[in-house]
């Protein structure tokens, strides 16, 4: 699993975990003391406390964190934070395993509130990720990452993070660069094998990103992660046995890492055993720390029923998994979840229920106080959703009025990837219309990873009498192996026509 500050699991929400309340009777903060900025190494990011048991609770909680140990990791800060209430890195990292919208808001502001406490490395640190989160900005975000690596060049976490933001803009060449830097800094560190790993996936590169995993597993060969990490590839490239095996050995390492269990669920599906893998789902929801989790598993469990073609299953899983949303009190799930369902609902043709649905989505955003990350999120997609059934309705001028509005939100946050998306969604408009030499037009400026926009545009070209263009576009989007809704809506259609 790769982990990025800033990539969601899901089109809008990122996979996180219930916050573990720490065991009354801890020892109490000692007396008030000078906060110090101390680097662990030279040339690296200080860090600043006034307590040197908080220090050192933080560094273990930090390596838990690196390591995917989110559960245990959050344990750790919170005591860093209990014993010095003024350690801005330690509120910084709670963020990072955030458990709710609302935790993850309280542990940032906090750590923004004592920026001007801390060293210059410490404030960037905290200013790209209110960047993201709380400004939505993404151009900024990667500005302050820039900025952090080159004040530490010798610092691996600053190279790693500069790299991990280059490879969730899609700019795979750049975070490739970085994440060698940070390798050639420390060997042994282990984060950049695993961005690596994922960053040679991208661009085809499969031999070396199995040897990145590789790599990563030998260094930590007693932790769940890079063995999941692996098996994502092995998904990827349809071993999808040889993925079950490795998601399994993460596992047996770490009973509670329930993203494992639930990708064992999705590789069921792929080999077409759907009964087979909503149990292991299910499994994972028994298996997982915290509801957030449990909700991701749910989530796999609507994707299943659109994998296999059986839409009003899936619609009646999704009222399942708004009424675990509401039992969970995990608001922002409410929302998502009326999102995801309008989006099913226009795939399968009912556009009356699809709009019902979105009207929902709106009543559960009246007062709704998310961080601005999800607050956009949220309204992008329903803009999309909102253009495509105007399409569906043969309502043209009003479809390409509602991606305008949608450009325009891409725009605002500086999303490096504005126009792809953006020419996605004109390109589906001009399907809907049979204009296929446009939408075709669209098609070409659009994300080529997405597997949604790659299915429809064979669609056009084989109606545009392309067809050996159209069989090499239907065998990628067929072929795609990474778990989403788009591609849920179209690869039993896309696999259906690699045989004809």
């Amino acid at each position: 699993m790769f982990k990025p500050i800033n990539v969601l699991r899901t089109a809008v929400v990122l996979g996180v975990a219930l916050l573990v309340v720490l065991q009354t009777g801890c020892a109490a903060p000692a007396a008030k003391a000078e906060p110090v900025p101390v680097a662990a190494e030279e040339g690296e990011i200080p860090i600043t406390t006034a307590s040197e048991e908080a220090r050192a609770v933080f560094l273990e909680g930090r390596e838990m964190s690196e390591h995917l140990r989110t559960d245990e990791a959050r344990e750790h800060f919170d005591k860093a934070i209990e014993l010095d209430p003024d350690f801005a890195q330690a509120y910084l990292y709670r963020s990072f395993d955030f458990t709710s919208d609302e935790d993850l808001k309280s542990h940032l502001k906090q750590a923004v509130a004592l920026a001007d406490k801390v060293s210059e490395g410490e404030r960037l640190l905290i200013q790209q990720r209110k960047a993201f989160w709380l400004d939505n900005n993404l151009g900024e975000q990667l500005e302050l990452c820039k900025q952090l690596a080159q004040k530490y060049p010798k610092d691996k976490r600053a190279r790693n993070l500069l790299g991990a933001v280059y490879y969730s803009r899609d700019e795979d060449a750049k975070a490739i660069a970085e994440l060698e830097a940070a390798v050639a800094l420390d060997k042994d560190y282990p984060p950049p094998y695993n961005v690596l790993g994922y960053a040679y996936r991208e661009i085809g590169e499969y031999e070396k990103a199995e040897q990145a995993f590789k790599d990563y597993i030998t260094l930590i060969p007693d932790e769940p992660n890079p063995y999941d990490s692996m098996a994502d590839l092995y998904m990827k490239t349809g071993r999808f046995e040889e993925a079950i095996e490795n998601y399994q050995k993460a596992v047996e390492l770490d009973p509670v890492f329930g993203i494992s269990q639930q990708k064992i669920g999705t590789s069921l599906v792929f080999l077409g055993k759907y009964d087979e893998g909503r149990e292991a789902c299910k499994k994972a929801i028994k298996m997982e720390m915290t509801p957030w989790d449990q909700l991701e598993d749910r989530d796999m469990i609507v994707r299943s029923y659109l994998y296999e073609g059986d839409y009003p299953k899936a619609i009646e899983a999704t009222e399942k998994l708004l009424e675990a949303g509401a039992e969970a009190g995990l608001p922002s799930w409410i929302p998502y979840a009326h999102l995801m369902r309008s989006r099913i609902l226009k795939e399968a043709g009912d556009l009356d229920a699809a709009e019902q649905s979105l009207t929902e989505y709106h009543l559960s955003m009246e007062g709704a106080d998310f961080n601005p990350y999800f607050m956009d999120s949220f309204a992008r997609d329903a803009l999309v959703v909102e253009a495509r059934i105007a399409a569906k309705r043969q309502d043209f001028e009003t479809a390409l009025a509602k991606a305008e509005d949608y450009k325009a939100k891409l725009e605002a946050r500086e999303d490096p990837n504005t126009m792809e998306n953006y020419h996605g969604l004109v390109g589906m408009i001009y399907f809907d219309k049979d204009d296929h030499e446009k939408a075709i037009e669209h098609f070409r400026q659009s994300n080529q990873e997405n597997a949604y926009t790659l299915y429809y545009h064979a669609v056009a070209q084989s109606k545009a009498g392309n067809k050996d263009e159209a069989a090499k576009l239907f065998k990628r989007a067929a072929l795609w192996n990474e778990d989403s809704y788009d591609y849920a809506f179209i690869r039993a259609k896309a696999l259906a026509a690699l045989k004809e």
